[in-house]
């Protein structure tokens, strides 16, 4: 149903359901072998723990430069679906060239490539899923809970292979290569027409109107507030484990991590319904407020009993706050924008969030220690949730132009 017919429908058929969901599970299954395993697979090829920071340094980088590239692309061709596919097969054979890396300019060459495919994959399907919502109805929270339960169910999997006694890298590297193909494979379960076309000067009047979208003060604000969350999260994306073990003096941080993701399920999929009574903005405040509490938690808790219970809050951290910025800014954009709109806000927050975030947590923890770590980052959160509240506002519910752009009340 086009937009510009009534009212769009808020969920998806049964049918459309499954396929996007196991699209997002399928996507996420790539994320759950180079998340963990890269590591292990680069020390397996003998490099030290200071030139694997720099490898994986160098694939933050793309995190920033890659998908704005990619999403202008599926745009301006406006085959997203296309332009998805070409990074999936580009990624696969760009990881498996870790395989024979051996020196730190041959890694860093291998990370440069690799994350030159690898780092668009969420933001393009997430600009793909949003252009058909924008166009056809649906829900975003309710399908995007695959990528959770994916990711979940293959570390489980690959756990039970004995992944982790994987000595010399090639168990890590054939997972990735399954997983990829898997991702590839699901493709076909995603729809070829994810938009209406338009007609050609709608298409470029569109264009210009989003492109000047991305300077306007809603957008830069709200981008800022993410960036800053982002920041803020580094401290436990990248320190947690250490945190575990040097503070806690608990080895074991997988049974720990394991219950972000369950935590985050129940958000990711009722987000709709959320946001249709609370609003979007306000959904994005309670992840900043998560952050907020979760990180100044780990700051002050006396023993890892009062650490666990905290972990329950990355259902705000994670799923609150991922849901709502997506949703957010595909709503301030045309949906011949959406691919564009989500690899560019990607890339400052994950990329530019993630670099700032691990630079400077690391050297607050190693000069500061982790309570001043989990502390003042979650400062930072609250300077978000401050920002946000002030001059961030607040979306109608359901609000749009005809051209697919959402007015602001």
């Amino acid at each position: 149903m086009d937009s510009s017919s009534g009212a769009l429908p808020s969920h998806f058929s049964r049918n459309l359901w499954f396929r996007f969901t196991l699209a997002y599970a399928a996507l996420f299954l790539p994320f759950s072998v180079a998340t963990p395993y890269l590591q292990v697979l680069l020390g397996c090829r003998g490099y030290s723990k200071d030139q694997i920071g720099l490898i994986l340094g160098c694939l933050e980088a793309l995190a920033v430069l890659a998908p704005p590239l990619w999403g202008y692309v599926s745009d301006r061709l406006h085959r997203p679906k296309f332009v998805l596919a070409i990074s999936i097969v580009g990624a696969i054979p760009s990881f498996l060239l870790f395989g024979l890396a051996t020196g730190v300019i041959t890694g860093l060459a291998v990370a440069v490539l690799f994350g030159l495919f690898y780092r668009p994959l969420i933001p393009l399907t997430d600009g793909l899923t949003f252009r058909y919502i924008n166009t056809h109805g649906g829900d975003y929270g309710s399908v995007r809970i695959g990528g959770s339960i994916g990711f979940i169910c293959w570390i489980i999997t690959l756990e039970a292979l004995g992944m982790a006694k994987s000595t010399n890298g090639g168990m890590i590297l054939v997972a990735m290569a399954v997983a990829s193909v898997l991702q590839l494979a699901s493709l076909a379960l995603l729809p070829s027409d994810p938009g209406k076309p338009e007609r050609r000067e709608e298409r470029t009047a569109n264009t210009a109107e989003g492109l000047k979208l991305f300077t306007q003060p809603t957008f830069v604000v709200f981008t800022l507030c993410a960036l800053l969350g982002r920041i803020a999260m580094m401290a436990y994306y990248g320190f947690f484990s250490l945190y575990l073990r040097d503070v806690h003096g608990f080895e074991q941080a997988g049974f720990i991590w394991f219950l972000g993701p369950l935590s985050e399920i129940p958000v990711i999929f009722f987000s709709r319904r959320i946001m249709d009574r609370i609003g979007v903005r306000n959904l994005f405040a309670l992840g900043l407020l998560g952050c907020t509490v979760r990180l100044a938690g780990f700051g002050l808790a006396p023993s890892i009993w009062f650490v666990v219970p905290l972990q329950f809050l990355h259902s705000l951290t994670f799923g609150a706050y991922h849901t709502a910025s997506v949703t957010y800014v595909s709503r301030l954009v045309p949906k011949t924008m959406q691919s564009t709109a989500q690899t560019i806000f990607a890339a400052i927050t994950i990329g530019a969030g993630g670099l700032l975030g691990g630079a400077i947590g690391g050297a607050v923890a190693e000069h500061a220690g982790y309570t001043c770590l989990y502390l003042s980052f979650a400062c930072v959160a609250l300077v978000a949730l401050v920002l946000l509240l002030a001059f961030v506002p607040a979306l109608g519910h359901g609000q749009e132009s005809t051209n697919g752009v959402a007015r602001e009340g």
